[in-house]
Parts: C-alpha cells; structure tokens; sequence
C-alpha cells in the first residue's frame, strides 16, 4: 500500500477519523491487505488461524527481547475456523483532544473475517470483509475516499491474533510481549501487554528503540482475552484506541 509519509505520525489517525459518524449510500470497494504502521514498517493482514482460540496465545510474564524466526508457511499451514465467533465492542478513537466513538461487531467464520462498524446510533458507516486473500469495503460514500477502515481491522489483528501469526505478517519491525505499567485512577498496576518497535532500532548503537505501538490488556486477559479492556497507543502520533466488550 502507498502512502504518503510526509507527516508519518499523523497518517493513520487522518485515515481513522475523516468522517466518521456520517451515513449515507454506500459503495463497494476493494482494499489493500497491507497498512503502513510507520515509515518504512507494515502489517499485512494474516489469514485466520486454525481452530482460532486467542486464550490459548496468552501474553508473556517475561519480555522477548529477540523472537523465534516464524516463516508465514508455518503460521498459514492450516486456516479457516472451525467454531464461528462473534464480538461485540465499543471503540474510542482519540487523537490530541478529539475523540470519536463507534460501535463494531467482528466476526469470524470458516476463512472469513467480517468487520461492521456503527454510528453510537446504529447508523451503518462500514462493512469490511476479509477472505484471507482479498479485503473488501462497503462503507457510506459520506466518508470519503480518505477514510480507511482497513486500519481498524488489522488493528484488531494486532490485539488479538497469535504472536507468531503478528511476527510473520510484519514488516520492519518486531514484536515484544510481556508486562507493563498501566496508571489507573489511585495507583499504577501492571498488566499483560504487546509493544512494536521499529526494526531498525535493533542495532542502534546507544541501545534506545524505538516505540511505534503498545497494546495493554486489563480486566478478564488470560483466558478471557475477548473480554479484556483494550488499550493501543501510537506515542509518536499521540493516537490512542480504546476497546470495549458489550
């Protein structure tokens, strides 16, 4: 996928945000797989894992700091799902001082992955689909060619599917999971979290990398991962997306 990279750090919220909460007619049409995260780092959406189960891929206690190479061949050797799934959430959307909300339903079935995604409302505003090959859109033609729901899609990629299946779909940088302190309304508590880094921070000669993503799970992780409170940040673009089961 090509972007413009000029403000990096201000792309990904500006595909979010332009539009929402508006409705109207809509149009059909056919996505990239692949997101740019950050200047010379991507995700490309991975296909449903075999009998996909998220308790099952549990954070880590312990950081890793240099993960096993996974090759896409051994995370995509088997696909499709054999139980259907169905989520239910709230979402947040925060960039500086605005914020926007949406409701959205994910399901995933077989080899499909649909995203629907609502006005607080109930106003249609997207539909995505994704068959392990191709993404389509459907979405309201009010949002605009600039709105992208494709982001949020492998955003919940990047929450929720297995470490492993993460690590072969990105693209110049890495994954660390383990713990990381969260501050709450009285004190600072730690919970299970996943941090990306861009790839080229890795042989920095000062030892600093740098931070492009973090996702902190709370409230039900473990074997309720589903149920978890989600909380990503992008710190360089002052982003935040915050989840909610219903």
């Amino acid at each position: 996928m090509s972007l413009n990279l000029n403000a990096k750090w201000r792309v990904l919220p500006a595909l979010l945000l332009v539009g929402l909460g508006l409705t109207g007619c809509s149009e059909l049409l056919l996505r990239q797989t692949c997101v740019g995260l950050a200047k010379d780092m991507r995700y490309c959406l991975a296909p449903l894992p075999h009998d996909f189960a998220p308790a099952t891929d549990k954070p880590l206690t312990k950081p890793t700091a240099k993960p096993a190479v996974i090759t896409s061949q051994q995370t995509e050797s088997k696909t499709g799902l054999s139980t259907p799934q169905s989520f239910s959430q709230k979402v947040s959307i925060k960039v500086g001082d605005e914020t926007h909300e949406l409701l959205t339903q994910l399901e995933l079935e077989g080899e499909r992955m649909t995203l629907v995604g609502l006005a607080p409302l109930g106003q249609a505003l997207f539909t995505l689909v994704y068959d392990g090959n191709t993404l389509s859109s459907e979405q309201s033609v009010l949002l605009g060619d600039n709105f992208k729901a494709e982001y949020l899609m492998a955003m919940m990629q990047l929450i929720y599917w297995p470490e492993q299946s993460i690590r072969a779909h990105l693209e110049g940088g890495h994954l660390v999971s383990g713990l990381c302190d969260t501050v709450g309304d009285t004190l600072v508590d730690t919970s299970p979290c996943r941090q990306i880094y861009s790839q080229d921070t890795l042989i920095s000669k000062n030892g600093q990398q740098t931070q492009v993503l973090q996702i902190n799970y709370r409230q039900g992780t473990g074997d309720m991962l589903w149920q978890a409170h989600i909380n990503l940040t992008m710190p360089q673009a002052k982003f935040e997306l915050e989840i909610q089961p219903i």
